[in-house]
């Protein structure tokens, strides 16, 4: 049984429904790297919007963002560099493919934030 969900397998309905996954792909790529960007710089060097950007609790813990985001970067790497690596190929994707990173993507923008998977593209790197 998959952990994945079903709809991952099926084919996207037309050629502009894909270049817009592959956009949004590129978008939550790019939200990735910020994030690990930040998650890279020593706390003293975050602003107060980077701070507040992420949440302040991890299960009713405190969890301070700088300390969340290079857990965090450190425990998902190759889940990372998974979608880095198919968000920047140059190469077609095929749908499965493209699904699949998209989802991941979305997956790893949900752990980081806290938010739902369907609003993670909301979320904007100060």
């Amino acid at each position: 049984m998959s952990l994945l969900p079903p709809e991952l397998d099926r084919p996207f309905s037309s050629h502009a429904e894909r270049v817009a996954a592959r956009e949004q792909l590129a978008r939550r790529d790019a939200t990735l790297r910020l994030i690990e960007a930040l998650a890279a710089k020593p706390e003293p060097e975050w602003s107060p919007a980077e701070l507040s950007a992420f949440p302040h609790t991890t299960n009713g813990v405190e969890d301070p963002a700088p300390r969340r985001t290079r857990r965090w970067s450190s425990l998902f790497a190759e889940e990372i560099a998974e979608v880095h690596r198919l968000g920047g190929s140059r190469r077609p994707l095929s749908d499965v493919e493209l699904r699949e990173a998209l989802y991941l993507a979305g997956r790893l923008l949900s752990t980081v934030t806290d938010l739902p998977i369907a609003i993670v593209d909301e979320f904007k790197v100060p």
